[in-house]
């Protein structure tokens, strides 16, 4: 068992480090793309303030050219310096942009551009013209806006291509983690549930009397570590149905005791008839006949065979016996039956009615055991009719050919509905004290599941109560 315990910690240890590293491994590349895409944030405002700066420098250089003023210049410079520390303060970050062959062609433009500026303002402050430089100026100005542009747009373009990976990756990290979920659910599941689940079945049947022993899982298969438990599992159904045979045969033994009573009453005629004939005899054995004699001896002999047949009748009924399942003619089944509480039910003012047709097809059971269930039902309704009544017994196939029926009606007390949800519960019992153990009904319900059959019962308060048995036909 301490082995078992160890296989299946070590592998619900196996699957979470297993989901732990596919969570890391996600985290991981989730970060790098965050951190890339925080990188690329600051470079697009870089990028964008270069862009800005180099827009006013346009700016100033246009009203230079309209209007000639040598103040224009001087602010010119300022905003070309203001660009170079921009360019100078970003320089590491610059390098890692797309397009590192921009970067010494910018460097090129803005000395290029500040020489030109140079120009001008000597040319202006000797009032020369400077035309040829006016034109260069606004060249090597628009080749500085152009690069700027493009960097902010690349950057752009960066980010947006980042955010949809980030996106794809969350995307894939979901569908993966939804995946892993469930190989790592149907996994636990034929690991740890599936055999729980088994065990919860087994134990179901358990209650209702059917004690199939669960299947032992083999060396590879997903549940050998339940092998132990499984085993052990089995042997206390095994132990259960020792326990539930005597059960059974307890129950029997309690039902001859209830039986007591009539059947010494039944006895009673025989054996009286027997000796008034024997006193009979001996008084008057040399007034008789050899006719007449024979003829009383012919009637003490009659009169024993009746009182062994109910002796023996009660005798095999009570017997302890393996179950023999066989092919029954449930009829005669239930007149054997009968026959145990027929001086009850004289006794209690029973009228019996019986609707049991004698072509009616065999059912596959064991004849003591189908005794038992039905005297526990006529037990039952003897008891529910103290006063008299009427117990009518009805037996057909099924609609479908697959049920042989048999319906216990009584005309007595009936069972209250909040009992009806427990009256097969052992040791349920609606009885006085000293009248029922809580047994009689849970017997026959594990008796009945026992030959793959149901029982079931309707009943009104003050109007009677009918159990309906149910028991599969012989192909």
């Amino acid at each position: 068992m301490k082995k078992a315990t160890f296989k299946i910690r070590r592998k619900i240890i196996i699957a979470f480090l297993f989901s732990l590293l596919s969570v890391l491994i996600f985290s991981v590349f989730s970060f790098q793309v965050h951190r890339e895409i925080g990188h690329r944030l600051r470079l697009l405002e870089f990028t964008y303030d270069l862009f800005q700066t180099i827009l006013e420098l346009r700016r100033v250089e246009k009203n230079f050219f309209l209007y000639r003023q040598v103040a224009s210049l001087s602010e010119a410079e300022t905003y070309l310096a203001h660009a170079r520390h921009i360019y100078q303060s970003h320089e590491s970050e610059i390098a890692r942009l797309k397009k590192p062959a921009q970067q010494p062609k910018f460097i090129h433009s803005l000395e290029h551009y500040k020489e030109i500026l140079a120009e001008i303002r000597a040319a202006a402050s000797k009032n020369r013209q400077f035309a040829p430089q006016e034109e260069a100026l606004r060249r090597q100005g628009q080749e500085l806006l152009n690069i700027t542009e493009r960097w902010e747009k690349e950057e752009r373009l960066q980010i947006d291509r980042l955010f949809q990976r980030a996106m794809f990756l969350f995307i894939i990290s979901v569908v993966v983690f939804l995946a892993l979920g469930i190989v790592v659910a149907f996994y636990l599941s034929r690991m740890l549930v599936q055999p729980l689940v088994q065990m919860q079945h087994a134990m179901d049947k358990i209650a209702h009397g059917d004690f199939t022993p669960l299947p032992e899982p083999g060396p590879g298969t997903s549940s050998e570590e339940f092998f132990a438990l499984f085993r052990a599992f089995n042997r206390m159904i095994h132990e259960l149905e020792v326990h539930q045979e005597q059960l059974v045969q307890s129950r029997k033994i309690a039902a001859v005791g209830t039986l007591t009573s009539g059947i010494a009453h039944e006895l009673n005629n025989p054996i009286n008839n027997i000796v008034l004939t024997a006193e009979y005899l001996k008084e008057d054995f040399h007034d008789l006949s050899e006719e007449e004699v024979m003829g009383l001896i012919q009637d003490v002999l009659i009169q024993s065979e009746r009182a062994s047949e109910i002796v023996k009748g009660l005798l095999d009924f009570s017997r302890a016996e393996h179950p023999d399942f066989e092919a029954l003619p449930i009829g005669a089944v239930i007149q054997d039956t009968l026959k145990l509480v027929r001086n009850q039910l004289t006794l209690s003012g029973i009228n019996v009615e019986d609707d049991i047709p004698p072509d009616l097809p065999p059912v596959y059971g064991d004849r003591k055991s189908l005794q038992q269930v039905f005297l526990n039902l006529f037990i039952n309704a003897i008891h529910a009719m103290l006063d008299g009544g009427s117990l009518h017994i009805r037996a057909y196939p099924s609609a479908d050919s697959h049920w042989l029926v048999i319906d216990v009606t009584d005309t007595g007390v009936g069972i209250d509905p909040a009992h009806l949800p427990r009256i097969f519960d052992p040791f349920y019992t609606t009885k006085q004290i000293g009248r029922g153990t809580g047994l009689g009904l849970s017997v026959t319900y594990g008796i009945v599941e026992k030959h793959d059959g149901h029982i079931e019962v309707k009943s009104r308060v003050g109007e009677g109560t009918t159990f309906t048995v149910m028991l599969p036909l012989r192909k």
